[in-house]
């Protein structure tokens, strides 16, 4: 799915362009360093372990209905916006937190994309072509 390359490549230069242009502007969080920095990383590894528990779960559950697919892609979007909230507290950028706010319905419009193209490939069309021929399993 090529799209995904540049829903990767717009996450990355949002979130990061969005700490270098706060720490910049002196727009900050009014939190200590020695607490942001620590804090920081526990919540950004809290999302990633969050992350890799969802792909775990999804691996050795593999439950295929729209309803199971649709709530692993609802805790991906959550772990990496965890992810994305230690990123906020680590850098003490009220500008990352607006990036980070943003960023969550470009998830939900990308996951929404990939199950659309995911459909098509198992079916041979659209999911919103002839929605009473696409078979729901």
């Amino acid at each position: 799915m090529p799209q995904a390359n540049w829903i990767i490549l717009l996450h990355f230069l949002l979130l990061w362009g969005s700490v270098i242009t706060g720490l910049a502007s002196q727009w900050r969080i009014p939190l200590p360093l020695y607490l942001s920095l620590p804090m920081g990383a526990m919540i950004w590894l809290l999302g990633v372990f969050y992350n890799l528990s969802t792909l775990r779960r999804q691996r050795l559950n593999a439950e295929s209905h729209r309803l199971a697919v649709q709530k692993r892609v609802y805790h991906r979007i959550a772990a990496r916006t965890v992810m994305n909230l230690g990123v906020v507290v680590a850098s003490r950028s009220w500008l990352t937190l607006i990036v980070t706010a943003l960023l969550i319905p470009l998830y939900a419009n990308a996951a929404r994309r990939r199950q659309q193209y995911l459909d098509y490939l198992r079916t041979g069309m659209l999911s919103d072509a002839f929605p009473h021929r696409v078979s729901r399993r």
